[in-house]
């Protein structure tokens, strides 16, 4: 009975990660729609997930339409819908940031464009919505020193996906930092940019190979002024952010996957979900830490 009562207690106080005192979780959080379908309206489709975020007590997933909020154990919070098509999403200083591809309204003439979306973190009220003169998709995005650099789609007459567009923007006007420019990481992709975050010095954008299996580098490592610094093969992941805790030059990661997103639609049943994993960036190669593995820091942008 005591033993019983002592596990029941341990039970509790697990039910909140501290925020002073973060620890690499030794399970996998999982978002489905199906164990938000009341929050969600009955929605069971919403589209892979496009990008993720953490702060010390929330995830963020975007999805195609819509953003929803978890806490650390994947268990609903919050959610907003969002113009299609969401992209890739970044926290700081209290705002969401996503990359959008908004779809024009039928009759209106209008074309798809680009767009910034904000979001107040802790409410996932929508803050402001700027459009941009590109016809082009915004997918990744991150944030650093009040810069948001966002890729801005590949270069449409690339066909190995090798060059992308690129835009750096006022995080507090959204204004944009001179003009768009392209980068060639020289790597087959497709999609242009998937997810991008940062470390506080370097910039890791991710991207779709055009073949899975050919272990090609998808993960390109910049400076801010795009040089690149590194290449990694790092799988096919949905989103990704640093997380604190890397030591002796280790950098940390959350990333998510949909595995089952292509058949949601055909399957109802098969609910749409996130798994969130973590993985370890050191002398070159990427470790799973999901099991083991300490953050001395809290996680706040």
């Amino acid at each position: 009975m005591k033993r019983n009562v002592l596990l029941m207690l341990a039970i509790a106080a697990a039910a909140t990660l501290p925020a002073a005192e973060w620890k690499v979780p030794n399970w996998c959080p999982v978002v489905t729609a199906e164990g938000a379908v009341k929050e969600w309206i009955g929605k069971t489709w919403c589209g892979h997930v496009q990008g993720m975020c953490v702060s010390s007590n929330a995830l963020y997933f975007s999805f195609h339409d819509q953003i929803v909020k978890t806490d650390w154990y994947g268990r609903f919070i919050n959610r907003v819908e969002v113009d299609v098509h969401g992209g890739d999403i970044c926290l700081w200083n209290g705002k969401l940031y996503t990359g959008v591809w908004l779809k024009p309204k039928k009759g209106s003439g209008e074309q798809w464009c680009g767009a910034i979306g904000v979001y107040d973190a802790e409410t996932l009220a929508p803050l402001k919505l700027h459009k941009l003169d590109w016809h082009s998709g915004s997918d990744g995005i991150t944030c650093l020193d009040g810069v948001i650099y966002m890729n801005m789609g590949r270069y449409a007459q690339d066909r190995l996906g090798h060059k992308n567009w690129y835009g750096k923007f006022n995080a507090e006007t959204l204004e944009p930092i001179g003009e768009p420019f392209i980068v060639d990481h020289g790597d087959d992709s497709s999609c242009g940019s998937q997810n991008m975050t940062t470390d506080g010095k370097y910039i890791y954008s991710s991207y779709y190979t055009l073949d899975e299996t050919a272990n090609t580098p998808n993960l390109i490592v910049y400076d801010t002024n795009f040089n690149i610094v590194a290449k990694y093969v790092y799988g096919w992941n949905n989103g990704m952010d640093v997380v604190p805790g890397g030591k002796d030059g280790a950098v940390r990661f959350a990333f998510c996957y949909t595995p089952n997103w292509m058949h949601a639609r055909q399957n109802p049943k098969l609910p749409v979900q996130g798994v969130v994993k973590f993985a370890e960036l050191k002398d070159g190669k990427f470790t799973d830490i999901t099991r083991y593995g300490v953050f001395d820091k809290a996680i706040e942008r």
